[in-house]
């Protein structure tokens, strides 16, 4: 019985790894995954240079079925041609293992943005990014079980799927897009952004006969940060992305408290999210002289349940920010 429970229990979390395909993998600390959000912010930091990593395990309860990992690395170029105006590029790469590796997709992207000031002093610009992504998913028909490998005692995987896979690999090309406004002026920052994933629609198959496209990903976000007193920072943030005709809308705050008065080296974050239709989740973050780390917790509020009703999301960031000793300093989560 266990067995069986075990294999519709994957079988469903395959039918949900397919109906995934259709959309990409996010993260519900967006304001900490700069470079997956929108292109427009690479090389927009203070420091020399940028490292963040972000890692999801998304419905541990069912049995481990969505995990996603991302690192990206941006710098600057030009510094002492451009002035107040900014040249910056990077590259991402990301791995999403969906359906206890049944189903993995994987991309690298090469990632640049210009930021034109639109002041002399630099405190206000309007930025422009570019990504190109090589990308491959894989399905690995060898970890499912099919309706004529079931046997007298179960699943017996070791017998022929009948199914006509003509590959196990589909790789692609693709092209994103981005535009953001930033005020920033001491340690008040209003900005407002959009994004546009696979302008191409690349196409992929594993039949041979299907010609399933990649559908755009459209995103507007935006956020304002302000001091509230002598030791503390309150962060707002929103966004809106469609994909696939899905609309996923998330709003929250975040308060930074240090306990040394305007000291950027020791930080405390802790906020609320709360993503529309799907989940609630507390964010607790830490910042402790060059490295910013962030932690969230989902607690679902959809009607979804995978045969576990103590599923659960986690999900961990960290940045690495290479400051320059004698430059400016302003540390923020991008909210």
């Amino acid at each position: 019985m266990k067995l069986i429970k075990y294999h519709i229990s994957l079988v469903f979390i395959l039918l949900l790894a397919f109906d995934a395909a259709g959309q990409d993998a996010h993260y519900s600390q967006y304001f900490n995954a700069p470079l997956s959000l929108n292109p427009a912010f690479t090389g927009y930091y203070d420091g020399r240079h940028r490292l963040a990593t972000n890692f999801r395990n998304q419905w541990l309860g069912a049995g481990d079925p969505f995990t996603t990992a991302t690192v990206s690395f941006d710098t600057r170029a030009m510094v002492n041609q451009l002035d107040k105006s900014i040249l910056g590029v990077g590259l991402v790469l990301m791995g999403d293992r969906t359906a206890t590796g049944a189903y993995n997709s994987n991309y690298a992207s090469l990632s640049t943005a210009y930021h034109q000031a639109l002041d002399e002093e630099g405190f206000q610009h309007l930025a422009v990014g570019f990504q190109g992504s090589l990308g491959a998913r894989m399905l690995d028909y060898n970890r499912i079980s099919f309706n004529n490998q079931f046997a007298s005692r179960g699943f017996d995987l070791s017998l022929s799927n009948n199914e006509n896979f003509v590959t196990r690999r589909s790789s692609y090309v693709d092209f994103n897009f981005g535009l953001m406004y930033n005020y920033l002026k001491d340690r008040t920052r209003v900005f407002i952004g959009t994004s546009y994933y696979h302008l191409n629609q690349p196409k992929m198959s594993f039949l041979g006969n299907d010609e399933y496209m990649l559908p755009a990903r459209a995103t507007v976000h935006a956020g304002a940060s302000f001091l509230v007193g002598s030791q503390g920072e309150l962060f707002l943030s929103g966004q809106f992305m469609n994909q696939a005709g899905v609309n996923n809308t998330t709003l929250g705050f975040a308060y930074g408290y240090s306990p040394y008065q305007s000291d950027d080296n020791n930080v405390f974050y802790a906020g609320l999210f709360y993503r529309n239709q799907d989940a609630v989740y507390p964010y607790l973050g830490y910042l402790l002289n060059d490295i910013q780390i962030g932690l969230s917790y989902d607690i679902n509020t959809s009607g979804i349940q995978t045969g576990n009703r103590r599923n659960r999301s986690f999900e961990l960031s960290v940045i690495y920010h290479f400051f320059d000793p004698n430059a400016l300093r302003r540390v923020m989560p991008w909210y």
